[in-house]
């Protein structure tokens, strides 16, 4: 018979075993996230040395190995998540034959596969992981972009500019290692998201005040990118934040506003007048990003633009049931518009929007199985809105998830092409693992009956409470209020 020194060190072994490839998990899933943050700065070098799908597949296979038997495999988000890429990829062949350009069909499909393989490593480690691995990812990538971006600001240089690759965008402009600056503004929100929520969580007085310099920071650069659309989703994400601390605090800015009304005042009004410095001093207006946005949303060409967007979506459903609904083929839409004499489109331009772009080039089936994810993560939003109020954990990773999504929705609308980046799909699969971590932090109660049995625990907490201060013999009529009686108050009605 073992004594009970072997039988505890034999039940501390398998926890240790866990412990150690919990933590690998995290470290192989902040480090997808770095590598993805990091672009051509690493897949580069490996595409020239020819490493880039051993190196991406060893990373699938990783994160494979260190979900088995975990409780990733229970959420229904990673699974709709894996179903898409196995739609697509059965899908393939059929859009790899139907393609009219060979050379970008496949040049499309291998970007998809980088995509698939790289964010369903992540989505897996990081299921066992946890969402602070996430965080510390997007953190990680902010220190890298942000690092890129301000040694832009600095000098005016850009990354793989050449002679024969000039700088496409006037003035001076971060555009990271994301190319475009409509990217790079975008991608800049998922972290602000993650630093938002890892801040909401944190204990630390230092690291809550280091993150939210760094979300500062982050925002900063945002406005650095002179992108609308990146601007406005910044309005976005910052107002889901404020729902969820109003939400779970309904009194704290009205009692914030009477109690230091003076100061409150004060403050907007310095505030204000600072905004306005900005616009009208010139010393300060001609370095004021968000002025140099509104004069360039006025310009002709801006307008012009919006309406080229619209008119290539027109043109992309056309091909679409020209198709049959079965999709046009993989890098399809240029091609087949380049050569079509009644497009209405004079100029070479790529779709400007990924789900219009998947949804004509794969059809119906693969767009149904991509649409059916961000279905499922809005269910779960809605469903988990209750358990949200009552307990504060659910309501950060409920806004998170509500976050990334934003921002996936918003690069997919605004990206030349994002279909085949990685960074596009880390969004979507980061949502999937807000959406798990919801699953396990409700024990599988996403459905009303489990938002009922919250409720029921807290009255049932209540009625106990209200029961240890009910006299003895007395039964209380259901309905009646109870009150705990304060020291020395008075019995008599």
């Amino acid at each position: 018979m073992p004594s009970p020194t072997e039988s505890g060190a034999g039940a501390t072994s398998p926890r240790r075993t866990g412990a150690v490839f919990t933590a690998l998990a995290g470290v192989l899933t902040a480090g997808i996230i770095l590598m993805i943050q990091a672009g051509g700065l690493v897949s580069n070098p490996l595409y020239a040395a020819d490493l880039i799908w051993p190196a991406y597949l060893g990373l699938l296979a990783a994160g494979v190995l260190l979900s088995v038997r975990t409780r990733v495999w229970r959420s229904p988000a990673v699974w709709l998540f894996l179903l898409f890429w196995i739609v697509l990829g059965a899908w393939m062949p059929y859009a790899l034959d139907v393609a009219p350009h060979t050379r970008l069909a496949e040049r499309e499909a291998v970007g998809l596969g980088y995509c698939a393989a790289l964010s369903v490593a992540v989505l897996l480690a990081g299921g066992r992981a946890g969402l602070r691995w996430w965080r510390i990812g997007w953190l990680l990538g902010l220190l890298l972009v942000g690092g890129v971006g301000v040694w832009e600001l600095v000098t005016g240089d850009h990354l793989w500019v050449t002679p024969e690759r000039p700088f496409p965008f006037r003035g001076r402009v971060a555009v990271a290692t994301y190319i475009n600056p409509n990217n790079f503004g975008i991608v800049l929100l998922s972290m602000i998201v993650a630093l938002l929520a890892w801040r909401a969580t944190a204990r630390d007085r230092r690291v809550r005040i280091a993150l939210v310099a760094a979300a500062v920071g982050a925002g900063l650069l945002v406005l650095a990118s002179q992108s609308r659309a990146a601007v406005l989703g910044l309005v976005l994400v910052l107002a889901l934040e404020m729902a969820r601390v109003v939400a779970a605090r309904p009194g704290l800015v009205r009692d914030a506003v009477t109690r230091h009304l003076r100061l409150t005042v004060t403050a907007l009004v310095v505030v204000a007048l600072a905004v306005i410095s900005t616009f009208v001093v010139p010393a300060l207006a001609t370095r004021n990003p968000i002025l140099r946005m509104i004069q360039d949303a006025m310009q002709p060409e801006t307008g012009q633009s919006d309406l080229l967007r619209v008119a290539l979506i027109r043109v992309s459903l056309r091909y679409l049931a020209e198709s049959g609904y079965l999709g046009t083929g993989a890098g399809s839409f240029e091609p087949i518009m380049w050569n079509d004499p009644n497009s209405g489109i004079a100029i070479d331009a790529n779709l400007h929007n990924a789900f219009f772009e998947l949804l004509s080039q794969y059809g119906v089936v693969v767009g149904a199985a991509l649409a059916l994810v961000p279905t499922l993560l809005l269910v779960v939003a809605w469903r988990s809105r209750l358990s949200a109020r009552l307990r504060p954990q659910v309501a950060i990773v409920r806004t998170e998830m509500l976050g990334h999504l934003l921002v996936f929705v918003a690069l997919g609308f605004t990206a030349s092409s994002s279909l085949a980046l990685p960074v596009w799909w880390l969004m979507l699969a980061n949502a999937c693992a807000c959406a798990a971590a919801l699953r396990d932090r409700t024990h599988g109660r996403g459905t009303d009956r489990g938002l009922r049995d919250d409720v029921d625990r807290q009255a049932a907490q209540s009625t106990r409470l209200a029961g240890a201060f009910t006299p003895r013999g007395r039964t209380v009529p259901a309905g009646e209020p109870t009150a705990r009686r304060t020291p020395g108050a008075s019995r008599t009605r």
